[in-house]
């Protein structure tokens, strides 16, 4: 990994000054959305690059780490993968006029969520995407990607009729989700039962929003076959969440993934 990421992850990092300051030295604005106490920063690519025959994808990653861990994989690998490849758009483009159609940003707050999805960061921007009829972005959050090989949908943990417009929209969504996820791994397509994250937030505002996470296959198979807890999801919000737990493979097929969304 990058000597750029090691000083990400080195405390104490000002992790929202880091995140703008990488994208400032690259040409791109970072302002931050201020809502309910938390810092959003939104990247504000230039309107020129935006197509009009794509639909907008929005990637979300937030950027707050648990108290008192390290937070490598929760989630500073999936924000500073989602950072290059944002700054990789805009070069692009600047380069030979590739227009996309890419929203990114990354939330602040998301660990505030143990006490319930409307104190997630998150929740107030879902509210925010409702109130203004931002509702048919693809919305993908990346949460937990650095360690494995084998990306995995967070299966939707709300009820809702399947035939219901929402039903539809969110199971249209999923399936998006997993033809780029399939594409990267010879066609497999996996979904598990996890904690939810800032996904959360916009399914409870009625917006369709899928969760993407990363694990070894061993503890993926372990935790299908056997319902063992993941090794990845035990170390979480503790001093093992660190450097020596990221895997190389991960860094492969976060890029490829991403890739894959934007050609969609």
């Amino acid at each position: 990994m990058e000597s750029e990421f090691l000083d990400f992850i080195e405390h104490p990092q000002n992790r929202k000054e880091f995140i703008q300051k990488m994208l400032n030295n690259n040409g791109l604005d970072a302002p931050v959305l201020q809502m309910d106490g938390k810092n959003h920063i939104y990247v504000n690519f230039p309107k020129a690059q935006y197509s009009k025959n794509k639909s907008i994808k929005t990637i979300i990653a937030h950027y707050d780490i648990f108290p008192g861990s390290p937070g490598v994989n929760d989630n500073s690998f999936a924000v500073y993968c989602i950072l290059k490849w944002a700054i990789l758009l805009h070069k692009n483009y600047q380069n030979s006029q590739a227009q996309h159609n890419v929203r990114v940003i990354f939330t602040d707050g998301e660990e505030c969520g143990e006490e319930g999805v409307k104190s997630q960061g998150a929740f107030a921007l879902a509210k925010v995407f409702k109130k203004l009829k931002i509702l048919n972005d693809d919305i993908f959050v990346f949460d937990c990607m650095g360690r494995g090989e084998v990306p995995c949908i967070c299966d939707c943990a709300i009820s809702f009729q399947s035939n219901s417009l929402f039903g539809k929209k969110y199971r249209d969504l999923e399936q998006k989700a997993c033809n780029a996820i399939s594409k990267i791994t010879n066609g497999n397509c996996f979904k598990i039962k996890s904690n939810y994250s800032d996904n959360a937030s916009f399914l409870a505002n009625g917006i369709p929003a899928i969760c993407i996470t990363m694990l070894p296959f061993d503890e993926l198979q372990k935790y299908m076959s056997f319902n063992e807890i993941p090794y990845t999801w035990k170390i979480l919000h503790t001093k093992d969440d660190n450097y020596l737990n990221i895997t190389k493979k991960s860094i492969q097929l976060m890029a490829l993934l991403l890739d894959e969304l934007y050609k969609m």
